[in-house]
């Protein structure tokens, strides 16, 4: 189950590079795992509860997610630092991906969860704005300095971003040109066999993939 503490302790355990997951702000500012702006797709009610699925995340507390939404496989929607916390005394490449506007709080988490290792954690983003609220913290901060950004694109952008490593959609051109201006790339979400190979053979820095096990077979 995607963004889901299953899943985090799965990559784990069969010792995968790394782990991707998303992350929305609720209305009182806590950071939950949740691609989508809404609960729909990945959750359902609790037992005599009534879940708002509905409901865009920044309009919901964490209180009420907590009271009455659980995931589809029954877990907890767990909380950005929960997460991080498993995270903290592991040796993999961390990839969280900003859905929103990252507040003082949910900085402040990812910093404390990553200080002995920001060279291994990614946080991405579709948002330049989402981006810009890390990058003005270089400034003052060895820590940011050592951790990479990543703007994502599902298009070829006119002009490359000004950020060091970029990540595209699962296309043949995506994959190829941005080497030309000396990035480095990767690709999302590639779970077929055919794809795998095909990232694979390519040499392409990071691949996001569901079947990471299958993905560590061929690698």
């Amino acid at each position: 189950m995607e963004n889901s503490l299953s899943s985090i302790e799965k990559a784990i355990e069969v010792q995968s590079d790394g782990v991707e997951f998303d992350i929305h702000h609720t209305r009182d500012g806590i950071a939950i795992l949740m691609h989508d702006e809404n609960l729909e797709r990945v959750s359902k009610s609790k037992e005599g509860m009534n879940c708002p699925l509905q409901t865009e995340v920044k309009y919901l507390t964490f209180s009420e997610i907590k009271a009455n939404c659980e995931l589809q496989n029954g877990e907890e929607i767990p909380t950005l630092e929960e997460v991080l916390r498993i995270l903290e005394t592991e040796e993999l490449f961390t990839f969280l991906e900003v859905k929103d506007i990252p507040n003082a709080r949910t900085v402040a988490l990812i910093e404390k969860y990553n200080n002995q290792k920001p060279e291994l954690l990614r946080v991405i983003s579709f948002e330049s704005k989402a981006l810009k609220v890390f990058k003005k913290k270089r400034k003052n901060s060895d820590f940011w300095n050592e951790v990479d950004l990543m703007r994502v694109y599902k298009f070829l952008p006119i002009s490359f971003s000004d950020y060091g490593i970029d990540i595209y959609y699962k296309t043949r051109f995506m994959a190829w040109l941005p080497r030309l201006f000396g990035k480095e790339i990767g690709v999302w979400t590639v779970d077929s066999d055919k794809d795998l190979r095909k990232v694979l053979k390519r040499k392409i820095k990071f691949v996001t993939t569901n079947n990471v096990e299958r993905c560590m077979e061929l690698k």
